[in-house]
């Protein structure tokens, strides 16, 4: 986790909103991921919350994605995998609504009727890959997370909820990426100092958490992830933190689940991670832990919550 200072923060923000980007990543053979830089912003004027990507094709191989929340409210960064030639027009248009209207059901206290909207996902659905990405990140502050993307056209989304329940990805918070067959050369991160094995039953961590910077591996293991698998995420408690309140908020399925605003954008300071990949895949994030308390926590399956608490002296 790397802190962003709020000034500049909003000079991303203007420069990005004026139609300044970021140079696309060299291209050159190196043995280190290339990098992507993704900035979240939020354009007060039309409503919208944006992603700003400094490419839309890459190379296939390792990628490191370093995710810049420069707005007002936590996001995160989610890879969709997409099959065969389609892109986001098909996923927005076929997928989205329906994600969307199960959620207004649920915001109407009508959740049999809500569980029953999944059942008119197109058949292509059940071939889209979730490919992870950089985890829940606080307004203000940067995460990384690399991973292994094979070749093909992917959604770079945020499905985070504004206090109507409507998802940022229909708020404009969504980019294609295309990954080409040509493969970089470049090799994984090497010597992880924390490791994650992500499994059915939780989380299992290895190493010890100690202040400063820190490469996590995460190993997913999980044999029946259902519709969206576990993943990893880091939380950075208060005094006041109500743990109770932090699970709850990650289920996506409760009507106030997954709302963050710029009065209150979550019950905690979350500070990076990686979101579900497939049985048999590692990713890596980099995190720096100052002292404090912290949990690791899995956002799915809500109603066996992974998390564990841990100590930073």
């Amino acid at each position: 986790m790397y802190r962003l200072p709020i000034s500049y923060a909003a000079a991303i923000a203007c420069a990005l909103l004026a139609g300044c980007g970021a140079e696309p990543p060299d291209s050159g053979t190196t043995l280190e991921p290339p990098v992507v830089e993704v900035t979240a912003v939020y354009n007060a004027a039309s409503n919208q919350h944006l992603f700003r990507t400094s490419a839309d094709t890459v190379r296939a191989g390792w990628i490191t994605f370093r995710f810049i929340n420069a707005s007002p409210v936590l996001h995160f960064l989610f890879l969709d995998h997409l099959p065969g030639d389609r892109t986001s027009n098909e996923l927005l248009s076929e997928v989205s609504p329906i994600f969307q209207e199960a959620t207004d059901l649920i915001r109407a206290e009508r959740p049999d009727e809500a569980m029953a909207q999944f059942a008119n996902l197109p058949e292509w659905f059940d071939d889209l890959v979730f490919r992870g990405g950089p985890g829940f990140t606080s307004p203000g502050l940067v995460s990384e997370a690399t991973l292994y993307l094979e070749p093909g056209n992917y959604v770079l989304e945020c499905y985070i909820k504004n206090a109507d329940g409507v998802y940022h990805w229909n708020l404009g918070m969504y980019r294609d990426l295309h990954v080409t067959e040509e493969v970089t050369e470049a090799e994984p991160p090497k010597n992880p100092t924390l490791e994650i094995t992500v499994t059915d039953s939780g989380l299992a961590v290895d190493g010890v958490p100690t202040r400063g910077e820190h490469l996590v591996a995460v190993h997913f293991q999980q044999e029946e992830p259902g519709l969206i698998g576990k993943d990893v995420h880091v939380v950075r408690l208060d005094p006041e933190t109500d743990v109770d309140e932090v699970v709850a908020w990650l289920d996506f399925n409760r009507p106030d689940g997954l709302v963050s605003t710029a009065d209150d954008p979550a019950p905690a300071t979350f500070v990076g991670g990686v979101h579900e990949m497939p049985l048999g895949n590692t990713a890596y994030f980099n995190l720096t832990l100052e002292p404090g308390e912290y949990l690791w926590i899995s956002e799915q399956p809500v109603a066996e919550s992974a998390y564990r608490r841990f100590t930073v002296p």
